[in-house]
């Protein structure tokens, strides 16, 4: 019951249960200076997960689920914008904060979190509420992926309702910045690593060359010294089994 998960840089994974069901979450790929991808690149795709309508963050997700036939997962600002350009409608599941679905066997648990959705589409612009997404590919697997946010102690209530095994955390700037743009920076971050207390933190969303996930490493070592840290390269993959509770590369 092993689970893989490929990054793209900046918040873009790609995540693979045994059933060789892909979910693409925040697929940022065209314009991420990170991503050793081109879109026509990606393989199958069956679920898109957006957790808001920031391009770092939403990115490819409209092109990918119009092209793919994909199944999307997001907020209803993020919903307009697809269906205006030619998402079908049918395939979209909107979801707010404690909404649970189940697509293709891959469960989502939207909580919440600290940010905003902004985006435009066309001549208007559109706001919502962000989303994070407690994500259960395999039955014993929860990954946390918290998109963007800031810190808040309701983090601790999430971490004990949904128990999750892997964290997906936000610790530096967009694509272009490198710290004083980080709504969780690492010292933020670590801190929200010790409340939840996953067993494996990813640090994620942050530019080239950063020393951010790093400093974030660190600080989890002092806080949180239970918690393996694993920062990934963009391109890199690795798989998680619950039975045996290991995190190891799959390349």
């Amino acid at each position: 019951m092993t689970t893989t998960l490929k990054y793209f840089g900046i918040s873009a994974f790609e995540i693979t249960n045994e059933s060789q069901t892909h979910a693409l979450v925040d697929p940022f790929i065209t314009h991420n200076p990170l991503c050793p991808l081109k879109l026509e690149e990606i393989g199958d795709v069956d679920l898109v997960l957006a957790t808001h309508g920031a391009q770092d963050h939403m990115g490819d997700a409209v092109a990918i689920a119009k092209e793919k036939g994909a199944s999307l997962v997001c907020g209803p600002e993020v919903r307009f914008h697809a269906v205006k350009n030619g998402v079908n409608d049918a395939k979209i599941i909107t979801v707010l904060w404690g909404d649970y679905v189940e697509v293709l066997g891959i469960g989502i648990q939207t909580v919440e979190c600290r940010h905003v959705s902004f985006l435009r589409s066309g001549d208007i612009c559109l706001a919502g509420i962000p989303l994070s997404f407690i994500i259960t590919p395999e039955t014993g697997t929860r990954i946390y992926n918290m998109g963007d946010t800031a810190i808040f102690s309701d983090m601790r209530l999430i971490a004990e309702l949904y128990d999750p095994n892997i964290l997906l955390v936000p610790v530096g700037g967009g694509p272009q910045t490198t710290g004083g743009y980080a709504h969780l920076a690492p010292r933020e971050a670590s801190l929200a690593t010790q409340w939840i207390m996953p067993e494996y933190a990813i640090p994620v969303h942050y530019g080239r060359d950063s020393a951010e996930p790093v400093e974030y490493q660190n600080y989890v070592h002092t806080l949180a010294p239970t918690v393996k840290t694993h920062i990934m390269r963009p391109g890199e993959s690795v798989t998680y089994n619950p039975k045996n509770h290991e995190l190891r590369s799959a390349d």
